[in-house]
């Protein structure tokens, strides 16, 4: 019998066991970072359910109705009187007489009571 061989059998288990941990191992990480990205995806998923869900409510809240509902019950509209929204046209402002060209305070005034002479 050979001397080497028992130490070669032992050098090929010590390099099998070697090889079969770093296997192993990678396997471990794998799998841990398969979990991972599941339970990300998962959590997207949800971040996107919940995103729908406060467009959708924003959306309801930005409606008449809902504003009209919503006056009423912080009393600000008596259940029996109409909410009338008034929209104002964006242009007015530019098609309004500049401050500077308007007559002063006190001439309004003079001719509010005298009239225009």
């Amino acid at each position: 019998m050979n001397p080497s061989r028992p130490l070669a059998a032992a050098a090929v288990l010590a390099f099998g066991l070697v090889l079969s941990w770093s296997f192993a191992s990678v396997t471990i990480r794998e799998n841990a970072l398969a979990r991972n990205i599941d339970a990300l995806r998962s959590d997207i998923g949800a971040e996107q359910a919940r995103n729908t869900q406060l467009q959708a409510s924003a959306a309801e809240k930005q409606s008449t109705d809902y504003i009209v509902e919503k006056a009423k019950a912080l009393g600000w509209v008596w259940p029996w009187e109409a909410l009338i929204a008034v929209q104002r046209d964006p242009s007015a402002r530019t098609n309004a007489n500049a401050q500077t060209e308007r007559p002063g305070r006190m001439t309004r005034w003079i001719t509010l009571f005298v009239g225009v002479k």
